[in-house]
């Protein structure tokens, strides 16, 4: 018998529904986001659902481990102290630097590894803000970048990438070995077109988890001032934003243009997806066509991505024959 059954992240078995609708009413989520937990590989309100074979005993088939990333791929944030300057106006200043009292500097950051139960995070201690020095907590994200293949952030390729670059250079770090970046507001926008692009915003649209409610300014001047309870909020709020950013990268991973492909990493002669690196592929009905050449497709059974295999059906006698038009 089948019944839908919840497990924590460690793979222990918690309970069993006997739909999803009473899974979704006692979680108090819409049905959609337990579907999406059942189908998409995420684990919306923390747990992992399954259809799974209840034995005798009432207790389900023991659940395998949560599958790990096949290559090292790292989701990171990070919250930044505000730039204070003094001006004489509210509206379009141009700020000379050396009306800057204090630069910006990190408070937090959090980090996970793609599939990871566990969220790593630091923050500034007291005295360390009030030094504005973040060489300490940098020291420990370096070392996580350094290791990651691929790095998962919204807004990333402007934001915090660039800004982590400037305090490593700041504390003299040395560049962190070559990665390959993943900015999901980047491949939102190429993709779809939501009304607002933040990622609170698109993860309501799509029935996942938002960001932590706090009291906005408000507890980044607390921070600056040093206020313990304040840096453990922002912290928190650090965490919480990687683990919805999990959650928007593995809904939106099929639909990512120009996504690194996984497969170069994998030690296997198998043709695998190159979005999540799954052996489980299906042949297309439908065929990829450029100018000169034809290719067969394949969809992915696990994340549900569409791709083409490299060797064209096209024989090299009729590409010979074949003319293209010139370029405008």
């Amino acid at each position: 018998m089948k019944r839908l059954c919840q497990y924590t992240k460690d793979g222990e078995f918690v309970r069993s529904y006997d739909s999803i609708s009473e899974a979704a009413q006692e979680m108090d989520c819409d049905e959609s986001t337990i579907r999406k937990g059942m189908y998409k590989g995420y684990t919306p309100r923390g747990y992992i659902w399954k259809l799974s074979d209840i034995q005798e005993r009432g207790q389900p088939m023991p659940l395998e481990k949560p599958s790990s990333s096949p290559v090292r791929i790292l989701l990171l944030d990070i919250e930044t102290a505000p730039i204070i300057a003094s001006v004489w106006s509210l509206w379009k200043q141009n700020i000379n630097p050396v009306q800057v009292e204090s630069d910006w500097f990190c408070l937090t950051w959090s980090a996970k590894w793609l599939f990871d139960t566990k969220i790593s995070s630091d923050k500034l201690t007291p005295e360390e803000v009030d030094n504005e020095d973040d060489g300490r907590i940098m020291k420990e994200i370096w070392e996580l970048v350094n290791e990651a293949d691929i790095v998962i952030t919204h807004n990333g390729d402007r934001f915090d990438i660039p800004r982590l670059n400037t305090r490593f250079l700041t504390h003299q770090f040395p560049p962190p070995s070559p990665y390959q970046s993943i900015d999901t507001l980047k491949a939102v926008k190429r993709s779809f077109a939501f009304s607002s692009n933040k990622l609170d915003y698109i993860n309501e649209k799509l029935h996942l988890n938002g960001k932590m409610a706090h009291q906005g300014f408000e507890l980044w001047r607390s921070c600056l001032k040093g206020d313990t309870a304040a840096l453990r909020k922002m912290e928190e709020y650090n965490r919480n934003d990687v683990s919805i950013l999990e959650e928007l990268y593995l809904e939106i991973r099929p639909w990512i243009k120009g996504h690194p492909n996984v497969g170069i990493y994998l030690d296997t002669s198998e043709s695998v997806c190159p979005i999540c690196g799954s052996d489980k592929i299906t042949k297309g009905e439908h065929r990829y066509y450029t100018s000169v050449s034809v290719f067969e497709t394949f969809r992915c059974d696990e994340c549900t991505a569409v791709g083409r295999f490299r060797s064209t059906i096209v024989s090299l006698e009729k590409r010979k024959k074949l003319t293209v038009g010139l370029a405008r």
